[in-house]
C-alpha cells in the first residue's frame, strides 16, 4: 500500500506561517477536550465578573474588587495553559512538517 504524502507548509504557505498555524489550530487544537475546558472556564469567569470583560476586552479603566483581581489572575493562568497547549502542538506540527518534507525529498530511505 502506497503512503500518500500530505501537502506541507512549504508547498502551500511558505509566505504565511501564521495563517497556516491558525488553520491547524482551528482544526486540531481547539477541538481538544482540555483546550475546550480551559476556554469554558475562562468564559465562566468572565460571565461571573462583568468588570473583567470591560477591563480585558474593552480596554476600559474600571474599579476591580479583590475578587475581580483574583479572577483576572486566574484568567491569566488559564491563558498560559492554553498557550502551552498551543506551543506543544506547534512543536508536533514542526516534526510532522519535517517528516513530510524529508519524505518528499526522499531523505527517509535508509
Amino acid at each position: 500500500m502506497e503512503k500518500k504524502v500530505e501537502e506541507c507548509f512549504f508547498d502551500k504557505y511558505s509566505d504565511d506561517f501564521e495563517e497556516y498555524f491558525e488553520k491547524y489550530k482551528m482544526a486540531k487544537i481547539m477541538k481538544k477536550p482540555e483546550y475546550q475546558k480551559i476556554k469554558n472556564d475562562i468564559c465562566a469567569i468572565k460571565n461571573k465578573h462583568s468588570n473583567i470583560i470591560n477591563f480585558l476586552e474593552n480596554r476600559e479603566i474600571v474599579d476591580l474588587s479583590d475578587d475581580d483581581k483574583n479572577a483576572v489572575l486566574e484568567i491569566f493562568r488559564l491563558e498560559f495553559e492554553m498557550h502551552f497547549i498551543e506551543r506543544k502542538e506547534s512543536f508536533k506540527l514542526g516534526f510532522k512538517e519535517a517528516m513530510v518534507y524529508f519524505d518528499s525529498m526522499d531523505m527517509l530511505k535508509i
